[in-house]
């Protein structure tokens, strides 16, 4: 497939992906033989959008999975921050839709990388975090705050 023309080119393009600080707790008190065999997926996801040159933004997620291990039964608890670095072309009318619904979805996959196989090799049961509507996301952010 070739792809011509500007009309499809994005206005947003991604440099670069940081990973700011990955936090591991395991649950020692945790109940293996818990009747519940399955757990489930409890995680937050926030998103800080910040300026840090002409036409650059940093765009962070920062996600918290498995609050309250103990008091929930939970094996570990994880907190981490990645950031991407994203250059944005000049007077583009929706900049922020661009900024934290596109930016958002480009760097998701890279979290969900980071945690599949970081749980994987803490020798715990893999987690997968399931793919999220971004554009919910960010409403339900904006509606909250």
């Amino acid at each position: 497939m070739k792809i011509e023309g500007a009309s499809i080119k994005s206005d947003l393009k991604f440099r670069q992906y940081i990973v700011d600080y990955v936090r591991f707790e395991t649950n020692y008190n945790y109940n293996y033989d818990s009747e519940d065999d399955k757990i489930g997926i409890n995680f937050n996801i926030d998103r800080e959008v910040q300026e840090i040159g002409d036409d650059l933004y940093a765009v962070s997620l920062i996600v918290d999975i498995f609050d309250d291990p103990k008091e929930e039964n939970y094996p570990f608890t994880m907190n981490l921050k990645l950031t991407g670095i994203f250059e944005l072309e000049s007077d583009i009318e929706n900049s922020n839709d661009l900024l934290e619904k596109n930016a958002i979805a480009i760097l998701f996959p890279y979290v969900r990388a980071l945690v599949s196989n970081y749980t994987a090799n803490a020798n715990v049961e893999p987690l997968i975090l399931p793919p999220i509507n971004v554009i919910k996301m960010v409403e339900n952010n904006k509606k909250h705050k």
